[in-house]
Protein backbone atom coordinates (compact mmCIF):
# COMPACT_ATOMS: atom_id res chain seq x y z
CA UNK A 1 0.00 0.00 0.00
CA UNK A 2 3.03 2.58 1.14
CA UNK A 3 4.45 1.65 -2.61
CA UNK A 4 0.81 2.21 -4.16
CA UNK A 5 0.86 5.98 -2.92
CA UNK A 6 4.71 6.98 -3.66
CA UNK A 7 4.69 9.96 -5.59
CA UNK A 8 7.48 8.32 -7.46
CA UNK A 9 5.82 4.88 -8.40
CA UNK A 10 4.97 4.25 -11.89
CA UNK A 11 1.16 5.13 -10.78
CA UNK A 12 1.33 8.34 -9.86
CA UNK A 13 4.92 9.51 -11.73
CA UNK A 14 3.03 9.72 -15.05
CA UNK A 15 -0.01 11.28 -13.43
CA UNK A 16 1.96 14.13 -11.82
CA UNK A 17 4.12 14.50 -15.16
CA UNK A 18 0.53 14.74 -17.01
CA UNK A 19 -0.82 17.36 -14.04
CA UNK A 20 2.40 19.56 -15.16
CA UNK A 21 1.66 19.68 -18.16
CA UNK A 22 -2.15 20.46 -18.03
CA UNK A 23 -1.21 22.82 -15.50
CA UNK A 24 1.57 24.51 -17.56
CA UNK A 25 -0.98 24.62 -20.43
CA UNK A 26 -3.57 26.38 -18.67
CA UNK A 27 -1.45 28.63 -17.54
CA UNK A 28 -0.29 29.61 -20.90
CA UNK A 29 -3.85 30.03 -22.12
CA UNK A 30 -4.97 32.01 -19.82
CA UNK A 31 -2.49 34.20 -20.00
CA UNK A 32 -2.29 34.66 -23.44
CA UNK A 33 -6.13 35.79 -23.62
CA UNK A 34 -5.49 39.43 -23.52
CA UNK A 35 -3.58 38.50 -27.15
CA UNK A 36 -0.72 41.58 -26.63
CA UNK A 37 0.21 38.68 -23.72
CA UNK A 38 1.24 36.06 -25.81
CA UNK A 39 4.62 36.71 -26.23
CA UNK A 40 5.74 36.73 -22.78
CA UNK A 41 2.98 33.84 -21.99
CA UNK A 42 5.23 31.95 -24.69
CA UNK A 43 8.56 33.04 -22.74
CA UNK A 44 7.04 31.64 -19.52
CA UNK A 45 5.61 28.42 -20.87
CA UNK A 46 8.93 27.43 -22.45
CA UNK A 47 10.87 28.28 -19.50
CA UNK A 48 8.63 26.32 -17.06
CA UNK A 49 8.90 23.40 -19.02
CA UNK A 50 12.76 23.47 -19.53
CA UNK A 51 13.66 24.24 -16.02
CA UNK A 52 10.90 22.81 -13.65
CA UNK A 53 9.20 19.50 -15.79
CA UNK A 54 13.01 18.95 -17.41
CA UNK A 55 15.12 20.05 -14.51
CA UNK A 56 13.07 20.00 -11.43
CA UNK A 57 13.32 23.09 -9.95
CA UNK A 58 10.93 24.87 -8.44
CA UNK A 59 7.00 24.84 -9.02
CA UNK A 60 5.31 25.42 -12.23
CA UNK A 61 3.04 28.63 -10.72
CA UNK A 62 6.10 30.08 -9.48
CA UNK A 63 8.05 29.87 -12.11
CA UNK A 64 5.74 30.48 -14.65
CA UNK A 65 4.53 33.45 -13.31
CA UNK A 66 8.21 34.70 -12.03
CA UNK A 67 9.30 34.25 -15.87
CA UNK A 68 5.82 36.00 -17.55
CA UNK A 69 6.18 39.22 -14.91
CA UNK A 70 9.90 39.48 -15.63
CA UNK A 71 9.60 39.86 -19.68
CA UNK A 72 6.27 41.29 -19.83
CA UNK A 73 7.48 44.40 -20.99
CA UNK A 74 10.03 42.88 -23.68
CA UNK A 75 7.03 40.12 -24.95
CA UNK A 76 4.57 42.36 -25.20
CA UNK A 77 6.75 44.36 -27.37
CA UNK A 78 8.13 41.63 -29.81
CA UNK A 79 4.42 40.87 -29.81
CA UNK A 80 2.91 43.84 -31.22
CA UNK A 81 6.17 44.08 -33.53
CA UNK A 82 5.12 40.67 -35.17
CA UNK A 83 1.67 41.28 -35.48
CA UNK A 84 2.30 44.43 -37.16
CA UNK A 85 4.83 42.61 -39.21
CA UNK A 86 2.04 40.30 -40.31
CA UNK A 87 -0.80 42.54 -40.38
CA UNK A 88 1.63 43.99 -42.94
CA UNK A 89 1.76 41.00 -44.80
CA UNK A 90 -1.81 40.18 -44.92
CA UNK A 91 -2.50 43.92 -46.35
CA UNK A 92 0.20 43.30 -49.33
CA UNK A 93 -2.14 40.07 -49.88
CA UNK A 94 -4.82 41.87 -49.56
CA UNK A 95 -3.98 44.62 -52.08
CA UNK A 96 -2.58 41.82 -54.51
CA UNK A 97 -5.79 40.36 -54.86
CA UNK A 98 -8.05 43.28 -55.25
CA UNK A 99 -5.40 44.70 -58.24
CA UNK A 100 -3.89 41.72 -59.76
CA UNK A 101 -7.37 39.35 -61.34
CA UNK A 102 -4.32 36.76 -62.29
CA UNK A 103 -3.11 36.32 -58.91
CA UNK A 104 -6.14 35.79 -57.16
CA UNK A 105 -7.19 33.44 -59.87
CA UNK A 106 -4.58 31.26 -58.69
CA UNK A 107 -6.01 30.18 -55.26
CA UNK A 108 -3.64 27.32 -55.11
CA UNK A 109 -1.16 29.30 -55.12
CA UNK A 110 -2.24 32.14 -52.87
CA UNK A 111 -2.63 29.15 -50.07
CA UNK A 112 1.08 27.67 -50.85
CA UNK A 113 2.58 31.13 -50.35
CA UNK A 114 0.35 31.73 -47.30
CA UNK A 115 1.66 28.19 -46.10
CA UNK A 116 4.92 28.88 -46.17
CA UNK A 117 4.70 32.27 -44.31
CA UNK A 118 3.00 31.04 -41.87
CA UNK A 119 5.65 28.14 -41.25
CA UNK A 120 8.56 30.31 -41.56
CA UNK A 121 6.59 32.26 -39.40
CA UNK A 122 6.54 29.53 -36.38
CA UNK A 123 9.89 29.12 -37.07
CA UNK A 124 11.20 32.05 -36.08
CA UNK A 125 8.96 32.68 -33.28
CA UNK A 126 9.85 28.99 -31.74
CA UNK A 127 13.19 30.64 -31.19
CA UNK A 128 11.56 34.58 -30.33
CA UNK A 129 10.12 33.38 -27.31
CA UNK A 130 12.68 30.79 -25.68
CA UNK A 131 15.38 33.19 -26.33
CA UNK A 132 13.20 35.47 -24.32
CA UNK A 133 13.19 33.46 -21.28
CA UNK A 134 17.07 32.77 -21.66
CA UNK A 135 19.14 36.05 -22.60
CA UNK A 136 18.67 39.80 -21.80
CA UNK A 137 18.57 41.54 -25.33
CA UNK A 138 16.10 44.70 -26.33
CA UNK A 139 13.48 44.22 -28.53
CA UNK A 140 15.43 44.59 -32.16
CA UNK A 141 17.81 42.59 -30.90
CA UNK A 142 16.11 39.90 -29.84
CA UNK A 143 14.27 39.28 -33.36
CA UNK A 144 17.85 39.73 -34.86
CA UNK A 145 19.06 36.79 -32.69
CA UNK A 146 16.37 34.83 -33.54
CA UNK A 147 16.15 35.23 -36.74
CA UNK A 148 20.10 33.84 -37.18
CA UNK A 149 19.12 31.13 -34.88
CA UNK A 150 16.08 29.90 -37.39
CA UNK A 151 18.03 30.25 -40.17
CA UNK A 152 21.44 28.80 -38.84
CA UNK A 153 19.14 26.20 -37.40
CA UNK A 154 16.92 25.22 -40.69
CA UNK A 155 16.33 21.73 -39.79
CA UNK A 156 15.56 22.50 -36.22
CA UNK A 157 13.49 25.26 -37.03
CA UNK A 158 11.48 23.50 -39.32
CA UNK A 159 10.90 20.20 -36.72
CA UNK A 160 9.59 23.41 -34.21
CA UNK A 161 7.55 24.62 -36.87
CA UNK A 162 5.60 21.50 -37.43
CA UNK A 163 5.78 20.33 -33.87
CA UNK A 164 3.75 24.30 -32.98
CA UNK A 165 1.60 24.40 -35.93
CA UNK A 166 0.12 20.78 -35.53
CA UNK A 167 -0.04 21.99 -31.83
CA UNK A 168 -2.50 25.16 -32.48
CA UNK A 169 -4.07 22.97 -35.31
CA UNK A 170 -4.99 20.42 -32.99
CA UNK A 171 -6.27 22.92 -29.85
CA UNK A 172 -7.83 25.06 -32.01
CA UNK A 173 -9.94 22.55 -33.80
CA UNK A 174 -10.94 20.43 -31.14
CA UNK A 175 -10.25 22.49 -27.66
CA UNK A 176 -9.73 19.79 -25.64
CA UNK A 177 -5.82 19.35 -26.56
CA UNK A 178 -5.69 22.81 -25.41
CA UNK A 179 -5.12 21.34 -21.47
CA UNK A 180 -1.78 19.86 -22.27
CA UNK A 181 -0.24 19.90 -25.97
CA UNK A 182 0.83 23.39 -25.12
CA UNK A 183 2.93 22.52 -22.48
CA UNK A 184 3.59 19.50 -24.36
CA UNK A 185 4.95 21.25 -27.74
CA UNK A 186 7.22 23.68 -25.35
CA UNK A 187 8.57 20.82 -23.88
CA UNK A 188 9.59 18.94 -26.91
CA UNK A 189 10.83 22.02 -28.64
CA UNK A 190 13.20 22.37 -25.94
CA UNK A 191 14.83 18.91 -26.75
CA UNK A 192 15.45 20.91 -30.21
CA UNK A 193 16.87 24.60 -28.76
CA UNK A 194 18.65 23.33 -25.95
CA UNK A 195 21.53 21.98 -26.98
CA UNK A 196 22.25 24.68 -29.29
CA UNK A 197 21.39 27.13 -26.28
CA UNK A 198 23.97 25.01 -24.35
CA UNK A 199 26.54 26.23 -27.50
CA UNK A 200 26.19 29.64 -26.94
CA UNK A 201 26.48 29.39 -23.34
CA UNK A 202 29.72 27.75 -22.97
CA UNK A 203 30.89 30.26 -25.67
CA UNK A 204 29.90 33.27 -23.78
CA UNK A 205 31.39 31.49 -20.54
CA UNK A 206 34.81 30.78 -22.59
CA UNK A 207 34.49 34.32 -23.49
CA UNK A 208 34.05 35.25 -19.95
CA UNK A 209 36.94 33.41 -18.46
CA UNK A 210 39.42 34.78 -21.00
CA UNK A 211 38.46 38.09 -20.09
CA UNK A 212 39.30 37.60 -16.94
Amino acid sequence: MRKLFNPESLVWKPLGFLGELVTLSLLWALCSIPLVTLGPASAALYDTAVHVIRRREGTPFSRFFSTFRRELREGILSTLLWAAVLGLIALVFYAALRLFPDFAERGALVSLLMLLIGFFTLGVLGWVWPTLSRFTLSPGALQSVSLRLALGHSLRSAAIALLWGAALYFSLRYVSPLFFLPGAAALLSSYLIEPVFLQYEERQAGELHEEA
